[in-house]
């Protein structure tokens, strides 16, 4: 049964775990001793897979889950702490360095992290891992590395090749009981792991051949040529479908001939580009062309992606090809898509690069996924936001890529750093998205078309960690490029962030003027664009703060219209946070509860954390309101967990916040301490997919004369 999300994201298996027995219940064995252990090994040994394995085994022992962070396709050691947030789940909504944030969000957790394929990044992963390790002692590392991390305290787990049958006769000297019985001497394919992998792998192209005496021998001599390295057992068990095993073996030996004279003399890293090598010989051209050209990737990849990136009159089907590498076991299934082994990717980008077509690729893959970001900003404002989070999120790896491959002030960077608003904004990559703008407006000629988005995108992320200041000087200088280049969509987004700072500092009277310009920079663009459904929440918010709640109500039932006629949640969303807000301002509780549940339900549908505790936040005051201190109690743990879990930070000034103080107050007074907090730690033990499942039933309202009032100052977050 897979991890819930919010539990860890350990990839399932898509094929048997053979072997390494000893290695697991060592790797068990120093988890329970230590907070660091490195499993080092040449590339092809397995050590992920010995990683994932233990990790899956022991995930329940770690209450805040088992979190896989892949890096090998990571490339900017600077963003290492960015990546791993990420991975946890963890919203970068404060200007503080990254760093710190997450090592403060790790302090108080008991989860295992696996940091898999250091090598490369190894400064920036000893840098993190020493100050997790200082001040989390809940947290247990696992790295995995082609050399230790050098850190004290570190255990090392090393890990070699699969032992190899000891002779290819031995299957023979047995066949006339039973082939299976003792191949390579150890009684059986059962009793050496390198020929338990190959049989394994081989069952859907060869089945029956453990019970083929020729085929074992051939197998043995496979596996013994091979020096028993995992990757090389199965990429030469994938080629089964093309040749039968006695010629695969044959071919084999031909390889490893030429290579040296002396088998003693060849290491593990020869065998397995000689294994690489022969494999590629054996692909088809289509095969071969594919593997050269998807090297230019960085982590996963969908289908759409490689066949833009790569295809052409000479590779007219490449999603014929792609299922033809899976089966060559020359890529791996993910969910949405693909990855290459790092193993496989190194050898395909030399292989590019004796093509001469590198900086072909490299710019098709940059404009590639700029006009991912270009399709995900003019079409986030519709009904398929949910597409459209999971897509950039999906990429991540690959738009970093794009955005580390030119220098900052290269014009596809500048727009693209701009263009990502949504992955840094909406999707909660904050800092991460400020470290690229900032680097972008910094090198921008004032000259560039992009600047005025690039400008305002950075500002509206300053301010929603706080930073309204610099949000502010952003968004005037927005506004005044993006006036001088008549760019009335930047030049409206650019007001908006202004009005949002009049918002946020309490300047109410502000707002709605600044709205008016908003509206009238939109009508010149001729654009639709979500920033139209945000201005009306915004003016909605600032008429709840000043009590006009039926205003707020208009506007709001208004922003509804609008957004459900494009079919958005996002934005919607978080109007009806607002109307929850006013609605219970005028008494109306039925109504304030329906619209934060509506809230609730689309925030957790786009995994819009924020957006969640806000919405339990609102449906613990309301049960306050209606008097079920039990339902408020347990709501407010729900909520105070989601805070925690995901390092979220609290919203709102201390005034704002009055009404879940009141909250609290009401319900310990209808249950009493004790009762109070034996019901928020219900909520707080809660797993988040039960938490918000609670907050969407149905509860019968309770007597309204045991509802004490919590007044018309709007509830805050």
């Amino acid at each position: 049964m897979p991890n819930p999300w919010w539990r860890g994201n350990l990839p399932a298996e898509t094929s048997t775990f053979v072997g390494r027995e000893a290695e697991i219940r060592e790797l068990a064995k120093l988890l329970a001793e230590t907070s660091l252990v490195t499993i080092v090994g040449a590339e092809g040994v397995g050590k992920s897979r010995i990683a994932a394995k233990v990790a899956e085994e022991r995930r329940d022992s770690y209450l805040d889950g088992a979190w896989l962070v892949e890096l090998s396709g990571e490339r900017n050691g600077d963003l290492l702490p960015h990546t791993v947030a990420a991975v946890l789940g963890l919203r970068e909504e404060s200007a503080r360095p990254q760093h710190e944030l997450l090592v403060e969000f790790l302090a108080g957790k008991k989860l295992l992290l696996l940091l898999d394929t250091c090598e490369h990044l190894l400064p920036a992963c000893r840098e993190l891992v020493a100050a997790i390790l200082a001040r989390a002692p809940g947290v247990r590392i696992v790295a995995t590395s082609r050399q230790p991390l050098g850190l004290p305290g570190e255990a090392v787990l090393p890990v070699e090749p699969f032992a190899v049958p000891s002779s290819a006769s031995s299957a023979s000297s047995a066949s006339s009981t039973s082939p299976v019985s003792s191949a390579g001497g150890a009684r059986g394919p059962e009793g050496n792991d390198a020929l338990r992998l190959f049989l394994d792998r081989a069952a859907a192209t060869a089945p029956g051949l453990a019970e083929d005496e020729a085929g074992l021998r051939a197998a043995v001599r496979i596996c013994r040529r091979l020096g028993g390295i995992p990757l090389a057992v199965e990429l030469a068990a994938g080629r089964l479908r093309t040749l039968p095993p006695d010629l695969l073996a044959e071919r084999l030996d031909g390889r490893f001939a030429a290579l040296s004279a002396n088998r003693a003399l060849v290491s593990h890293h020869q065998t397995l580009r000689t294994a690489v090598s022969w494999t590629h010989d054996l692909c088809s051209r289509e095969e071969r062309l594919l593997w050269s050209r998807l090297s230019v990737f960085a982590g996963p990849f969908d289908a759409e992606a490689a066949v833009w990136v790569c295809g052409d009159e000479h590779l007219p089907n490449v999603p014929d090809t792609l299922a033809d590498l899976v089966k060559s076991s020359l890529l791996i299934p993910v969910p949405g898509g693909y990855r290459q082994l790092d193993t496989v990717r190194e050898y395909g980008r030399e292989l590019l690069a004796r093509l001469g077509d590198e900086r072909r690729l490299a710019l098709r893959h940059r404009h590639y996924y700029l006009n991912l970001a270009r399709r995900a900003d003019e079409n986030w404002y519709g009904p398929d936001q949910e597409e459209w989070a999971r897509s950039l999120n999906f990429s991540i790896t690959n738009l970093r890529l794009a955005l580390d491959s030119d220098p900052p002030s290269n014009p596809l960077s500048i727009e693209l750093a701009g263009t990502l608003w949504i992955l840094w904004f909406c999707l909660g990559r904050m800092q991460e998205g400020r470290y690229y703008m900032k680097r972008a407006i910094d090198a921008a000629p004032i000259t560039d078309p992009s600047l005025p988005k690039l400008l305002w995108a950075d500002g509206c992320v300053a301010m929603a960690q706080g930073d309204l200041e610099s949000g502010r000087h952003r968004a005037e200088a927005a506004l005044a490029a993006a006036l001088d280049w008549g760019d009335y969509a930047a030049a409206g987004h650019a007001q908006l962030r202004l009005a949002t700072r009049s918002l946020c500092i309490g300047a109410l009277d502000e707002v709605e003027p600044s709205i008016e310009q908003v509206r009238e920079h939109f009508r010149k663009a001729k654009i639709m664009t979500v920033g139209e459904p945000l201005a009306m929440v915004t003016v909605a918010m600032a008429a709840t703060w000043q009590g006009n709640f039926g205003k707020a109500i208009t506007v709001l039932e208004e922003t509804q219209r609008l957004c459900d006629g494009h079919g958005e949640r996002w934005a919607r969303a978080y109007g009806d946070y607002v109307l929850s807000i006013a609605q219970l301002g005028l008494g109306r509780v039925e109504e304030a509860e329906c619209a934060a549940r509506q809230c609730l339900d689309a925030k957790w549908r786009l995994r819009d954390t924020t957006g969640v505790a806000l919405a339990l936040d609102q449906l613990a005051i309301i049960a306050a309101v209606r008097g079920d201190g039990h339902r408020t109690a347990r709501l407010q743990g729900s909520g105070m967990r989601l805070w925690t879990t995901f390092g979220l930070r609290g919203f709102g000034s201390e005034s704002m916040s009055e009404p879940r103080t009141v909250a609290e107050r009401t319900a310990r007074q209808l249950l009493g301490d004790d009762g109070y907090d034996t019901a928020f730690a219900e909520g707080r033990d809660d797993d988040p997919d039960a938490a918000v499942a609670y907050a969407l039933g149905y509860f019968p309202e309770p007597d309204a004369s045991r509802s004490p009032s919590l007044g018309n100052r709007p509830p805050g977050a």
